[in-house]
């Protein structure tokens, strides 16, 4: 029985959508619907119910699921047992939000290169919280964010921690002349914020505690920045200055900027999110391995 239809078949019955699965798959949907055909065809039985809005799996579809999943990761081994690489064409895709896009993937993906070079990843950066959302709905294998998931189908590990600061010009910091030393000092400063659904907006937000609501209808919020690029931006044009995680500066040309400690903010955890069903490929199991092994910690990261 062909591993790649057994593997369109699962994706197929995760994602209960033609579409989804060619898209996931990098595939066209003929290809996703010829695939499955031709599997119905070897068993003689229809695995799904296909009506013009819905994919419904029949029994047979949940009976031969366990049987597919141990045949997929079986080549999959087996093809990295002897030639030190997957199955061709097989692709993960891994999403990340700012601050881990930029700090720990890059190196991640060349020590994952060394290993599995055969392999397509596909890179997303997005808010956590869209994220975690595509992780859920299986458009993502692995996502890297910087708030917790509260979908209990999803599995989530630390893998590291970030403080954040203030990013600042120079000349704005001179102008204010001092540094925030609680909450309330931030209303001295001009703000961009990150947009909704930002982990590192949440965090700030959440350092605030109790207060949150009324200090953040008193600040002087300036402007709003999706990501960090157009944040940065801002911030060296003395627009504005910015909550960033500590992570970030080393990355950057700080020559006319300045991070101001924030001494009431304790500090986040980022995670490393996948689905709870179905069992990893060897090279997504490698990928998950290695991402914890290159993230940055500021203590020991565990399990959740």
């Amino acid at each position: 029985m062909d591993p790649r239809k057994l593997e369109i078949f699962l994706k197929l019955l995760e994602t209960r959508s033609f579409s989804k699965t060619a898209a996931i798959l990098g595939l066209a949907q003929p290809s996703v619907s010829a695939s499955l055909k031709a599997l119905e065809e070897i068993l003689g039985q229809k695995l799904f119910e296909r009506t013009p809005r819905s994919v419904t799996p029949l029994p047979a579809a949940e009976t031969l699921a366990p049987y597919a999943i141990s045949i997929v990761e079986t080549a999959a081994r087996a093809a990295w047992a002897v030639g030190q690489r997957p199955l061709t064409g097989e692709k993960i895709t891994l999403g990340a939000s700012s601050v881990p896009a930029v700090v720990w993937v890059p190196p991640t993906l060349r020590l994952f290169h060394e290993q599995f070079a055969n392999i397509i990843l596909k890179i997303r950066s997005g808010r956590s919280r869209t994220i975690i959302r595509q992780v859920a709905d299986g458009e993502l294998d692995l996502g890297l964010v910087g708030a917790p998931p509260e979908d209990d189908s999803l599995a989530r590990s630390v893998i590291g921690r970030d403080r954040l600061v203030l990013l600042a010009s120079r000349t704005l910091a001179k102008k204010i002349g001092r540094q925030p030393e609680a909450p309330e000092d931030l209303l001295d400063w001009p703000l961009i914020m990150r947009e909704e659904g930002s982990g590192t907006r949440a965090a700030f937000l959440t350092a605030l505690g109790r207060r949150a609501g009324d200090l953040a209808g008193r600040m002087n919020v300036r402007a709003e920045a999706e990501g960090f690029g157009p944040a940065l931006a801002l911030v060296r044009e003395s627009f504005g200055a910015a909550v960033v995680s500590d992570l970030l500066p080393p990355f950057i040309d700080m020559k006319s900027l300045v991070a101001l400690e924030l001494k009431f903010f304790e500090g986040r955890r980022f995670y490393l999110v996948s689905r709870r069903a179905g069992r990893p490929s060897p090279a997504l199991a490698a990928l998950g391995k290695i991402l914890k092994t290159t993230a940055p910690k500021q203590e020991s990261a565990e399990g959740e």
